[in-house]
């Protein structure tokens, strides 16, 4: 949460207010709701002296006062792993202006210490791990791992509690197993492209003409991109592709670019989606 509002300056008790433009921040809001209970606070902040620590410079010193702590226990724990990689990329931020983010990956928790770490856990819940008889994990090595993953170092002091994969991630590998069949790939390889074709101004403000001149009532005013690693990504592109086919489809007819044809795209996709 942004500490910084429109305005943070001017007495902490009279410039506060419910407009988004005279709004000035959480820090000050926070400060406002600590002192209806703390009387010494409200006295100090009430005073008739200039220094109340209450500005902007004063906020950005507490940011980066508390950015040192956190990256300090980061960099601690990278050191402690041994082992870590590297991530980096940039991206514009709201001025528009390139910002890059550097991300470490490390490893902090083995099996044996997962393992360890939910029979703690258990033991200081008061259950009595005798009776434990079963386990649900990811396919993530350290969780599912024959001779290394958590379920193996359970099942060497617990025999009897025997490792079940979680039903959801279950479905989660029929569901992308079930994508590389060549009709489902092929259809979600034609959405793509589809949606590709329309990303243009020109051709994406000709599409919208269509729909809000269409006399069929549609919410999507556009084509979703199909995220390769984001499933319900997916089912939103497929969602409202099949929306726009109830509305709008029959006018793509009209477009042709180089070797796509929508015609053939609408039939091939009819025949497999219906």
């Amino acid at each position: 949460m942004a500490l910084r509002g429109h305005r943070d300056s001017g007495n902490i008790f009279k410039a506060c207010s419910n407009d988004k433009q005279n709004n000035d921040g959480n820090f000050r809001a926070i400060l406002r709701y600590m002192a209806q209970g703390d009387s010494d606070m409200r006295s100090y902040l009430e005073s008739s002296g200039t220094i109340k620590y209450t500005s902007s410079t004063s906020q950005n010193e507490i940011i980066d006062s508390c950015n040192k702590l956190l990256l300090n226990k980061i960099v601690s724990r990278v050191n402690e792993a041994k082992c870590f990689t590297v991530l980096a990329d940039e991206t514009a931020d709201v001025s528009g202006i390139e910002q890059v983010s550097l991300c470490v990956r490390y490893v902090d928790m083995t099996g044996k210490g997962l393992a360890k770490l939910i029979i703690d856990n258990l033991q200081n819940f008061g259950i009595d791990i005798i009776y434990l008889r079963g386990q649900g994990y990811d396919e993530a090595a350290t969780m599912s791992g024959k001779f290394n993953g958590v379920q193996a170092h359970i099942k060497d002091t617990h025999p009897l509690a025997i490792y079940v994969h979680c039903s959801a991630h279950v479905l989660n590998l029929v569901v992308s197993k079930s994508c590389s069949a060549t009709q489902i790939r092929d259809c979600l390889a034609i959405l793509g492209k589809v949606r590709d074709f329309f990303i243009f101004p020109k051709r994406k403000s000709i599409l919208q003409f269509h729909i809000e001149n269409s006399s069929e009532t549609s919410t999507k005013k556009s084509l979703k991109r199909s995220c390769e690693t984001r499933w319900i990504e997916r089912f939103h592109a497929i969602n409202d592709f099949l929306d726009f086919m109830s509305t709008s489809l029959k006018h793509w007819i009209q477009f042709r670019n180089g070797t796509i044809t929508i015609l053939l795209i609408k039939q091939d996709v009819l025949e497999v989606l219906f």
